[in-house]
């Protein structure tokens, strides 16, 4: 059995930055927690565009630099159709349980930057499998009110046993997702965002397993966001980060 109790309040206090209001943060999270919808507000059987994003880091002496790719799917086309990039600064650290608060304004901005919007969108973290019951997938659906799944390689929080099967909550046995076998020897865990079910979460997921543990929009924007990174660094000395923004901007249009 595998088993995640997620990190102390503790430890996550040590980690976040000076003046950050820690139950502050908690006190939104349970309050957008009880705003999210665990049922299909899209048909599944009728989805074709699926997005997925993903994000890439730069450290650049005391400036961090976060490079987001939002890539779309389509079932029906079996290719992705559209990318999308955002180039800026990330103020906050990664911190586990708290990592919309580090991620969702790239995640945010390259997905606004879609020209095609999708049916769902796939965020490379937790939906509802999270101790507070809102990982980034479901503080973006909640936010941007789109049908989101969660999807991640590792376990945060709760237990599962077994190669597949239900993540349960610790302390209630409640299903807070499913793992799953994408690739042929780690487990992909997914979760509810907001406005999909579960069922409904896993069952797309497997359509989009191509061998690795990430689906295929997910895979896309890594591997994307990675090319980008490098390109980036080569030119950070030369260039203002909204000038490398504005040419990612501009970049994406080769691709359509």
């Amino acid at each position: 059995m595998r088993v995640s109790r997620g990190p102390s309040e503790g430890y996550v206090k040590s980690r976040v930055p000076r003046g950050f209001h820690l139950e502050t943060a908690r006190s939104i999270q349970r309050a957008l927690a009880s705003r999210v919808v665990e049922e299909d507000l899209v048909n599944i059987d009728n989805v074709d565009l699926v997005s997925g994003v993903d994000v890439a880091y730069i450290n650049h002496g005391d400036v961090e630099i976060g490079v987001s790719v939002a890539s779309t799917y389509s079932l029906g086309r079996s290719s992705i159709i559209e990318w999308s990039c955002w180039v800026g600064p990330v103020t906050f650290p990664y911190v586990p349980t708290l990592l919309s608060f580090r991620e969702l304004k790239p995640v945010v901005n390259a997905y606004l930057r879609l020209r095609n919007k999708p049916q769902v969108v796939l965020i490379d973290g937790h939906g509802r499998a999270h101790p507070y019951r809102l990982g980034i997938a479901s503080h973006f659906g909640v936010c941007m009110r789109v049908p989101t799944i969660g999807v991640a390689k590792s376990l945060l929080y709760g237990k599962v046993d077994g190669v597949e099967g239900p993540i349960l909550d610790i302390g209630t046995n409640e299903v807070i997702g499913w793992a799953i076998q994408c690739a042929p020897s780690r487990p992909t865990y997914v979760s509810v965002g907001y406005g999909i079910s579960l069922r409904s979460a896993v069952n797309l997921i497997k359509r989009l397993c191509v061998g690795s543990q990430m689906p295929i929009p997910i895979l896309h924007s890594h591997n994307m966001a990675n090319n980008l990174k490098r390109r980036i660094t080569k030119r950070l000395s030369e260039r203002l980060i909204e000038e490398l923004n504005n040419e990612c901007k501009s970049s994406m249009g080769n691709y359509l």
